[in-house]
C-alpha cells in the first residue's frame, strides 16, 4: 500500500506548501503543493485540517479560478461532516458570486446537492442545460452529481458519463474521484467500480477508497475472512479511517462476534463526529442482536438511546425512518414477554389459589350444614 508514497509523505507537502502562504499571488505550484496536502490529509479522514485550510486558501487567492479547486474541497470536507448548514450558507455565498465567474455557480449545485436541497439544485441545473457557455469540470461534475440522483435510467447514464469525463480530465481532483465513486458504490456499479478502484490506485497511492471498495466488494459477495483482512490491513495503515471501522463492525456483525463489533465501535468513540448516523444506528443495532440473545435491561436503555440519537440524525438530514422507527418499537418489546409471561403466572397462580379457597368454603358450608341438619 506504500507505492510512491514518498511523494505524498505529509512532511514534505507541508513544507512544500508553505510557499502558498507566503506569497502574495501564490504559483500554480504552489497551489498543486497544497492540493496534494489537502487530498493526503482527507485520505487520512482529517476533515478538520482540510476545512481549515482550504477555507483558508480560498480567502488568500485573488484569481477566482484558481479559487474553485479550493472552494470544490472545502464543500467536499463539508459534505464528509454532514454539515448541511455551512454547506447552504456556502452554495448561497457561490450564488452571488456567479457574476465573477461561470465556476462558482456549477460549485454551488454541488454545495446544494451534497446538503439535500433538491428545488434549489433543479433550478440551477436547469440554469446550467441551458447556459451552454458554463463548460468547466466543475460544471460536468455538478450536473453529474444531480443526474445520477434521478429515477430516469437515461438520466443516470448520462450522468455517471460525465463524472467519469470530469475525473478523465488532466487536472480531475482526488476528491471528484471520491465523488465519482461513491456514486457507483450507491447504485451497485461493481464492474465500474472494479476499473475505477484500479485507476484511482494508480493517481493516487495514498488512497484508500480502493482498499473500502475491494471490501465492499468482498462483503457483497459475503467473503466475511477477505473482507475483515482487507479493512483490518487498512486500519493499520490508517487507524482513523471511519469507513473502515463501520465496516469491519458490520463484519463482525454477520459472523456473530457481536462482542467484538461492540468493542470496536466503542474503542473508537472519539473519531466519530456526534452527528454520524451510521456510527449510532450500528451501536444500537448490534446492542439490540446482544441483548435478544442475553436480556439485560440497562443494554436495552443503551439500545434505544443510540437508535433515537440516529433517528434525530435522520430525521435532521431528510434519511427515510420508517424501518428505523420499527426496530425502535421491536427493541422496547424485547423483555416485555417475559414479563408479561411472569404477570399472566402471577395472575393464573392468584386465580387457582382464589378457586382452592373458594372450593374450600363451600366443602366448610356443607360440612356445616350436614352437621346443622344432624
Amino acid at each position: 500500500m506504500q507505492k510512491n508514497y514518498s511523494n505524498y509523505n505529509t512532511f514534505h507537502l507541508e513544507t512544500e506548501s508553505n510557499s502558498f502562504w507566503r506569497e502574495i499571488n501564490p504559483s500554480a505550484k504552489s497551489c498543486t503543493s497544497l492540493k496534494k496536502l489537502l487530498e493526503v490529509y482527507a485520505a487520512k479522514e482529517e476533515w478538520e485540517v482540510v476545512i481549515n485550510l482550504s477555507s483558508r486558501a480560498v480567502l488568500h487567492l485573488s484569481k477566482n479560478y484558481d479559487r474553485a479547486d479550493f472552494y470544490h474541497i472545502w464543500m467536499c470536507a463539508l459534505n464528509e461532516t454532514f454539515d448541511s448548514k455551512s454547506l447552504i450558507e456556502l452554495g448561497t455565498h457561490l450564488v452571488r458570486m456567479r457574476h465573477l465567474h461561470p465556476v462558482f455557480i456549477a460549485l454551488a449545485l454541488i454545495s446544494f446537492h451534497f446538503a439535500g436541497c433538491q428545488k434549489t439544485c433543479l433550478k440551477i441545473f436547469n440554469y446550467l442545460r441551458k447556459n451552454k457557455d458554463v463548460h468547466n469540470r466543475f460544471a460536468f461534475e455538478a450536473c453529474g452529481l444531480y443526474l445520477v440522483n434521478q429515477n430516469d435510467k437515461n438520466e443516470v447514464s448520462k450522468g455517471f458519463n460525465l463524472l467519469k469525463k470530469t475525473c478523465l480530465e488532466k487536472n480531475a481532483s482526488y476528491f471528484s474521484w471520491r465523488n465519482y465513486l461513491r456514486c457507483l458504490s450507491q447504485k451497485d456499479k461493481e464492474n465500474e467500480m472494479s476499473w475505477t478502484y484500479n485507476a484511482m490506485h494508480l493517481r493516487y497511492p495514498f488512497a484508500q477508497e480502493p482498499y473500502i471498495v475491494s471490501s465492499l466488494i468482498a462483503i457483497d459477495e459475503k467473503n466475511w475472512p477477505e473482507a475483515m483482512r482487507m479493512l483490518n490491513q487498512l486500519l493499520r495503515d490508517n487507524p482513523n479511517n471511519i469507513n473502515a471501522i463501520l465496516a469491519l463492525a458490520q463484519c463482525y456483525e454477520e459472523v456473530d462476534n457481536l462482542p467484538a463489533a461492540l468493542n470496536l465501535l466503542v474503542r473508537n468513540n472519539d473519531k466519530f463526529y456526534s452527528h454520524n448516523y451510521d456510527y449510532y444506528y450500528l451501536l444500537g443495532h448490534i446492542l439490540r442482536k446482544i441483548i435478544e440473545k442475553d436480556f439485560d435491561e440497562d443494554l436495552k436503555k443503551m439500545s434505544l438511546n443510540y437508535l433515537e440519537k440516529s433517528l434525530f440524525i435522520a430525521n435532521s438530514l431528510n434519511f427515510p425512518i420508517s424501518s428505523l422507527m420499527r426496530e425502535i418499537k421491536e427493541i422496547q418489546l424485547i423483555g416485555r414477554v417475559n414479563v408479561d409471561i411472569e404477570n399472566n403466572e402471577h395472575d393464573d397462580s392468584n386465580s387457582l389459589n382464589t378457586m382452592q379457597r373458594h372450593s374450600e368454603n363451600n366443602d366448610s358450608e356443607s360440612k356445616y350444614s350436614d352437621r346443622k341438619a344432624g
